[in-house]
């Protein structure tokens, strides 16, 4: 994992740590490796997965689910108010 040094006014520098390896998106011809820096966005595509949109323009179509590549990607999961 990469670190950089970020310029903070109250701090100085702040040492961030950097994790823009490759992941496996799974897909039924076998998958695709994509850098975690260049996924822009994704959307459901029905029962059949997913469409990761990338920052260097190409579209991935996956068959895992956004619940599971937010995992893979270590997202937090947003969840409704308790009670509602």
């Amino acid at each position: 994992m990469a670190s950089t040094m970020t310029p903070d006014n109250r701090k100085g520098f702040v040492m961030e740590e950097q994790n823009d390896n490759f992941i496996l998106i799974p897909a039924k011809s076998g998958g695709a490796l994509v850098r975690r820096s260049q996924i822009a966005g994704g959307r459901a595509n029905g029962a059949e997965g997913a469409i990761l949109y990338l920052a260097c323009g190409p579209s991935v179509y996956t068959t895992a689910t956004i619940p599971q590549i937010a995992e893979y990607l270590g997202a937090e999961i947003a969840r409704p108010p308790h009670g509602s």
